[in-house]
């Protein structure tokens, strides 16, 4: 909300000072009762461009969905033309609205309702239809503009990533914690004092006797999840659409060359469930990457030693850089790459830091870093 997030967390490290928590979970919890604490960071302003850019992203995601299918409705914006689109646009909402009404709410938005939501929100999300379908000639009714509002308000209180979000990763040892744990928080923006986040359950890790050792990739995860898994995920996907494809192909073959002569056996393959089987040949699959690439390499991981966990860190983000670069994609790996050491014993340790000023000319940071 227009704050970065390196001023917020040294705000924060100095309020928390030398207070510590059982559990690195409490540390999180700390965290968000913080930022709920400072006003400047969720101003009624701030939420209400958040909530302006979250229509407007909702907006044209429907529009273009429109577009890949009726793309002659737009060639020719005739007023019978756009009211069709409209029409369609409602149809739209309320299958979303209806689809995510009670999917995954974040904790804080349960008790709120859409009526305080729209006494909130009515003036931004008003402008934003003015400027976008009544000023270029489209006619909104009061009952889409609620069917809108309506939807998101169902988007803002659901766990989704779709929209913009930051990642924030909690990790390290609670006071009562002999093994690390590590939680990772996924977290927008805030409307009247709720803060719109939600722990990312999926890849949140706690270390135990039972459980050795975790690599969990953020961001552009494609080539470590390559490495851990043995296969790209774009080409996994791929294979299991193409043998649903050709498996959907290969029964209507089958059926072409029975005709109309046996009518029993004809209907007990239509009736066959495709995607239970095109589900079991999923897991198979995992379960083959699991035995062969991933047990191995966590089993790995679980024994490895400091220094080479370091470097197998390292690594992995250094050939994820390589390889946006070679192939011409978005670099947003890249660079000198901070490595740091969390451990029970001797605490946070960089192994390798870079610095956007000359280290060797400002002593004094070092000196009050950890005190500042």
């Amino acid at each position: 909300m227009s704050t970065p997030w390196e001023t917020i967390i040294k705000v924060y490290r100095q309020q928390l000072e030398n207070r510590n928590f059982s559990t690195v979970k409490f540390f999180l919890e700390d965290f968000l009762e913080f930022l709920r604490s400072k006003k400047f960071y969720t101003t009624d302003i701030e939420s209400k461009k958040s909530i302006y850019e979250l229509a407007d992203t909702l907006l044209n995601g429907l529009v273009e969905k429109i577009y890949e299918t009726h793309s002659d409705l737009f060639l020719n914006l005739n007023e019978p033309n756009k009211d069709i689109i409209i029409d369609l646009l409602s149809a739209s909402m309320l299958s979303y609205t209806e689809k995510f009404k009670n999917e995954n709410i974040c904790d804080e938005f349960l008790d709120y309702t859409y009526d305080e939501f729209h006494d909130f929100s009515n003036d931004v999300i008003a402008d934003l239809i003015e400027k976008k379908l009544t000023s270029n000639g489209y006619n909104i009714t009061d009952d889409w503009i609620n069917l809108f509002s309506n939807l998101i308000y169902t988007n803002i209180k659901r766990k989704e990533t779709f929209t913009n979000y930051t990642g924030l990763i909690f990790t390290g040892f609670g006071e009562d914690e002999i093994y690390p744990s590590l939680v990772p928080l996924n977290i927008s923006f805030s409307i009247e004092n709720r803060l719109r986040c939600f722990i990312d359950e999926v890849n949140e890790v706690t270390i135990t006797n039972d459980n050795g050792g975790a690599v969990r990739p953020f961001a552009q995860t494609d080539v470590i999840d390559t490495i851990l898994s043995g296969i790209a995920p774009k080409l996994d996907e791929t294979y299991l659409k193409n043998f649903e494809f050709y498996f959907k192909k290969y029964n209507e073959e089958i059926l072409n060359l029975i005709g109309d002569r046996d009518p029993i056996l004809k209907k007990q393959i239509e009736e066959l469930d495709v995607n239970q089987l095109v589900g079991e040949y999923s897991q198979q699959n995992l379960m083959m990457k699991r035995t062969h690439f991933i047990s191995p390499l966590m089993d790995a991981v679980s024994t490895l030693s400091k220094e080479d966990l370091a470097e197998m860190a390292e690594s992995l983000i250094y050939l994820t850089y390589l390889k946006r670069r070679i192939t011409f994609t978005e670099e947003s790996v890249g660079g000198p790459v901070d490595v740091a050491i969390i451990s029970k014993g001797d605490g946070f340790i960089w192994i390798k830091r870079k610095h956007y000023f000359k280290p060797e000319l400002n002593q004094y940071f070092f000196d009050n870093y950890f005190n500042a």
